[in-house]
C-alpha cells in the first residue's frame, strides 16, 4: 500500500449503507479498511484497494491496532424494537474507542430521528434535538452525538432520513413483506397517506461522507441527508407495490391514529417479550409515528456539500 494514500476505516462495511460508503471511497481513490462482523457480501471481496477486517465494532478486543486518516462509523443497531442496554452497547459505547482510531476526522452516522418523530416543516441542522427520547434508538444516537461534540476535535455528524436504493435489504424488504400479506395499504391519522416520507438515497449518503472527508469546510457540523424530491408515504408504498406486485391492486384504508398506536403497542410488546430482532408484525408503536407524521427536513446543506469542489 502506498503510504501517502488517504486511508479510511469503515465499520459496518457489509451492510447496505456501509458497502455503498466503501465503494464511494474506492471510487475516490482512498485505501479502505472495511470492518465486517458476520456476513460477507461477495461484492466487497471484489473491490480493489480494500482490506477486509473481521471483527465486531462493539467489541474493542476484536479490532485492529491501526491509525487511519478518517473513521466512518456506519455499524449499529437500527431498529424500532429492542432492549435499552443492547442499544447502549452497540450504538453508544463503541464511539468512545472508534473515534480514537482517526488521526484527522471522525464521521458518525446518526439519524434524523434525533429531532423526534412529529410533523416537521423544512427542519434544518439547527432544529433542537429530542429532549426526552423514550425509544432507545434515537436516545443513543443523541447520546453519541453529545459525546462526539465534547471529545472529538474534528468530526462530522451525518443524519440520514430513511435510506433507500439499489440493494436495500431493510426498509424496502419490510414494506414488501407487508404488502405480500395485505390486500390494503393502511394509513393512520390526519394525513391520510399524504405526509412526506423522508427518503435518503444511499448514493447521496455515501457521496456526502466522501466529500466531507476531503474538505475541512464542514467540520464539527451535522448534515441532514434527504432527497430533495418529495415523496408521500402513500407514494412510497405505491412505488414498492408497482415494483414487486404490478398485477396486484391495493385499496387504501384510513384508520384513526389511536388504532395504529394500539396495534403498534401490541406488536412492540410481543416483539420485545420474544426478544425478536424484527417485529412479529407491522406496524410497531415507533413505526406508527413515522408513517403518520410529515417528516420534512431541509436538504440545503447536503446540496451545498455535493456541489462543493
Amino acid at each position: 500500500m502506498d503510504s501517502s494514500r488517504k486511508t479510511v476505516f469503515v465499520t459496518g462495511a457489509a451492510g447496505f449503507i456501509g458497502l455503498n460508503i466503501v465503494k464511494a471511497y474506492v471510487k475516490a481513490g482512498w485505501y479502505v479498511y472495511a470492518l465486517v462482523h458476520k456476513t460477507m457480501p461477495e461484492e466487497l471481496r471484489t473491490l480493489s484497494n480494500v482490506e477486509i477486517i473481521q471483527g465486531d465494532a462493539s467489541d474493542k478486543q476484536t479490532l485492529p491496532d491501526l491509525k487511519v486518516d478518517v473513521v466512518v462509523h456506519a455499524a449499529g443497531l437500527a431498529s424500532d424494537i429492542g432492549r435499552d442496554e443492547e442499544f447502549r452497547k452497540i450504538n453508544f459505547e463503541p464511539v468512545k474507542f472508534l473515534s480514537k482510531l482517526a488521526e484527522k476526522k471522525f464521521i458518525y452516522i446518526s439519524s434524523t430521528d434525533v429531532y423526534g418523530i412529529k410533523d416537521f416543516e423544512d427542519a434544518d441542522e439547527n432544529t433542537p434535538l429530542l429532549e426526552f427520547p423514550k425509544n432507545p434508538y434515537p436516545k443513543y444516537k443523541i447520546a453519541s452525538e453529545g459525546w462526539i461534540k465534547e471529545n472529538c476535535k474534528q468530526y462530522v455528524i451525518i443524519r440520514p432520513a430513511a435510506v433507500w436504493g439499489e440493494g436495500d435489504r431493510t426498509l424496502e424488504k419490510r414494506v414488501v413483506e407487508f404488502l405480500q400479506t395485505s390486500p390494503f395499504i393502511v394509513h393512520f391519522g390526519k394525513w391520510r397517506g399524504q405526509n412526506r416520507w423522508p427518503l435518503a438515497n444511499v448514493k447521496n449518503v455515501a457521496d456526502v461522507i466522501v466529500r466531507v472527508s476531503e474538505t475541512d469546510d464542514f467540520d464539527n457540523q451535522a448534515v441532514n441527508i434527504i432527497d430533495p424530491e418529495i415523496t408521500t408515504i402513500d407514494g412510497y408504498y405505491r412505488m414498492i407495490a408497482e415494483k414487486y406486485y404490478p398485477q396486484k391492486t391495493f385499496r387504501e384504508i384510513y384508520l384513526p391514529l389511536w388504532i395504529g398506536k394500539l396495534i403498534g403497542l401490541v406488536s412492540t410488546f410481543v416483539s420485545n417479550i420474544l426478544k425478536r430482532k424484527r417485529p412479529v408484525f407491522d406496524p410497531t408503536f415507533y413505526a406508527v409515528h413515522h408513517v403518520s407524521s410529515t417528516l420534512d427536513f431541509s436538504s440545503k446543506k447536503m446540496n451545498e456539500i455535493l456541489r462543493h469542489k
